[in-house]
């Protein structure tokens, strides 16, 4: 019977151990971008990683073409299509795309998979501050598609990871909403508030950068603020559901 250590953990404890798994993907992502194109680059990574991140690897040549076990492993290239006419494809039998060549003409997406309509959204996709978040972050996408200028995009990219990393920290902290770990959706919320700030503070700099943008620009920043203020209501209950626990 497995135990969970983080059963008993404060929100001191949680918040140091997302900073360290922050530092663990940061270093990781820059040995990535040193690494990847050397011979041998996985290895390299895995022994700056350390032993720990070394256990998580296989134990092979990273031959992924000719083994076979490429289509089970994760660390396994995708392979790379070669053709696009299955039909007159003598190894289409063998080829992953062959669901194409059964088609008939108009039905080109009888072999992708079709979405259940039945399906109930998770709990945390419910929640008001969520769907104002998430709408923002859609929002967001069509402005940086449609209207920016291609120097502002590189600002505008930091405003959409910004607000997609506090859905992610937000969709932590509900969970099910059932908030059977208080002290852990404490530092999930508060991480989220912090990059939706950034999120928001980069906005300001890009308002008053395009002054001919601040109308529409204007428009996301409410529904930021908007979310800002239920993610500040969402942090008092988390820590309501906190003290209850306790007492």
């Amino acid at each position: 019977m497995t135990t969970d250590h983080t059963e008993d953990w404060t929100e001191f404890d949680w918040e140091q151990s997302l900073r360290e798994s922050d530092a663990y993907a940061s270093r990781y992502f820059t040995l990535l971008k040193r690494f990847c194109d050397l011979p041998g680059g996985n290895e390299l990574i895995a022994q700056h990683m350390g032993t720990e991140f070394e256990d998580l690897l296989p134990e092979c040549e990273y031959d992924c073409e000719s083994c076979e076990h490429r289509w089970e492993c994760d660390f396994a290239t995708p392979p790379e299509w070669s053709c696009d006419d299955c039909q007159d494809c003598p190894d289409w039998e063998e080829c992953q795309g062959s669901w194409a060549a059964n088609e008939e003409p108009g039905d080109e997406f009888a072999g992708a998979p079709q979405e259940d309509e039945d399906a109930q959204p998770l709990f945390y996709e419910t929640d008001p501050v969520f769907r104002t978040l998430r709408q923002a972050a859609i929002g967001w996408c069509n402005i940086y598609a449609a209207i920016l200028p291609p120097e502002s995009r590189p600002l505008g990219l930091k405003i959409l990871f910004y607000i997609g990393r506090a859905l992610a920290n937000l969709a932590y902290s509900i969970d099910d909403g059932s908030y059977a770990k208080p002290p852990a959706s404490i530092a999930f919320a508060k991480r989220a508030l912090a990059q939706l700030n950034h999120a928001i503070g980069q906005l300001n700099q890009l308002m008053n950068e395009k002054t001919r943008l601040r109308r529409v620009l204007e428009t996301i920043r409410t529904h930021l603020l908007q979310g800002r203020e239920g993610l500040l209501d969402h942090l008092q209950r988390c820590r309501r559901e906190a003290a209850a626990g306790r007492s």
